[in-house]
């Protein structure tokens, strides 16, 4: 339950921040941040139940959800590594120090 709940706070989370930062097509921005999370997150709990390294698992993510964010939205990569910097930051934080 904690999975779904994990999940779902970062969907929401993460879709905040595209939709402040690229302000346009809502209905794929909410699309991307559902597909961008649905590759990232499960694997970042698969890796976080083996106990490996919160930083290095979450900077991980912030790479691949940067990419993901350039090719999907086509935009810079600049603008891309920012919005991912902080929508993981936004998301992983929270349970960095509350739900671990």
């Amino acid at each position: 339950m904690q999975l779904v709940f994990s999940l779902i706070i970062t969907l929401i989370l993460e879709f905040i921040v595209y939709s402040i930062a690229i302000r346009k097509k809502y209905f794929s921005l909410l699309a991307y941040s559902i597909l961008i999370n649905s590759l990232t997150n499960p694997l970042a709990n698969f890796f976080y139940g083996i106990n490996y390294n919160f930083l290095i698992i979450e900077l991980f993510v912030f790479i691949i959800e940067a990419f993901l964010i350039k090719f999907l939205v086509s935009t810079n990569y600049k603008k891309a590594i920012i919005i991912s910097l902080i929508a993981n930051l936004l998301s992983a934080l929270p349970f960095a120090f509350f739900f671990r």
